[in-house]
């Protein structure tokens, strides 16, 4: 009887507990809800934008919600809320990362990719990205910055190129999108060549450092950062503001003992006169090319 008593009095404080695990607040979407959603979203997007027809965008969107049995206010609702809680959004849109990954790789675009870098079957060009390919930012710490560092192993040749690409988009009610990402390579003689690319539109970014008097690599390392600027504003401060890097690649290249162009003796990307969210010195960089934007809830207007 008393063994009863003590079975039924621990499935009561287990049940008990169970009742108040914290979850998702009423009219906030599951995080797994909001995934599939955004997941929908991004692709939608992307056939507005291959049909040249922004406005198209407003139907989609409006199939998108109607597939998943989402109204509007669900949807902004939920997008504020995890703005708010980071770590969650951060967890989604790395799973979203790998949702696209593996779509664009049953649609053949790993091999696009590939060409695209000259890479090859003998390995002359490698991917050596080892952190997440996606990444959410808000301006308020320990939020706003992601390093990353990598050691050279013996993979790495005298003269190897290091390109770091990346997507950015930006949810900003208001105040002025002010991201930075840093790209640094040590070589043997322990001199640095650091790019760096001030990240402020939805755009493509590309940074590269070449070891051009092939002293061989120790080490590559960096960081995405978004910065508060000097907004002090009570709205400037309450106001729904985030970054997405997203589709990250980190490239080795073995080049050739040959002159190469656009690579200075320094080791940084000479490229064409700088572009939006592009610094103007002569580091610059390629020209970001646009992408399609994040989703943004009512009443946001992008800047």
């Amino acid at each position: 009887m008393r063994r009863t008593v003590g079975l039924l009095m621990l499935s009561l404080c287990l049940l008990l507990l169970a009742s108040c695990k914290p979850g998702t607040p009423k009219g906030i979407l599951s995080s797994g809800k909001m995934e599939d959603v955004l997941f929908d979203y991004h692709i939608a997007q992307a056939m507005a934008q291959q049909s040249n027809r922004p406005e198209d965008f407003i139907s989609y969107r409006a199939a998108v919600l109607k597939k998943h049995d989402v109204t509007e206010a669900e949807f902004d609702s939920s997008m504020v809320y995890y703005e708010r809680h980071t770590e969650l959004l951060q967890k989604i849109y790395g799973n979203l990362a790998d949702r696209m990954q593996k779509e664009a790789a049953a649609q053949g675009a790993s091999a696009a990719d590939m060409s695209s870098y000259g890479m090859t079957a003998n390995g002359d060009t490698a991917s050596i990205w080892t952190g997440l390919r996606a990444m959410v930012f808000s301006p308020d710490k320990p939020f706003n910055y992601a390093a990353y560092s990598l050691k050279a192993d013996t993979a790495y040749h005298p003269g190897d190129r290091l390109i770091l690409d990346f997507d950015a988009q930006f949810i900003y009610q208001d105040g002025v999108r002010n991201g930075i990402a840093v790209l640094a390579v040590q070589f043997a003689n322990d001199s640095v060549a650091t790019q760096v690319v001030q990240v402020q539109s939805d755009s493509h970014y590309s940074l590269q450092v070449e070891d051009t008097k092939r002293l061989g690599i120790k080490s590559v390392r960096g960081f995405f950062l978004l910065s508060k600027g000097n907004e002090q504003t009570e709205g400037g401060l309450t106001t729904l503001k985030l970054m997405f890097i997203e589709n990250i690649r980190l490239v080795r290249m073995h080049i050739k003992n040959e002159p190469t162009n656009g690579i200075n003796g320094n080791g940084i990307t000479n490229g064409p006169s700088a572009g939006p969210g592009m610094p103007s010195d002569s580091g610059g960089g390629p020209r970001p090319v646009p992408i399609q934007g994040a989703p943004v809830p009512a009443g946001v207007v992008r800047q």
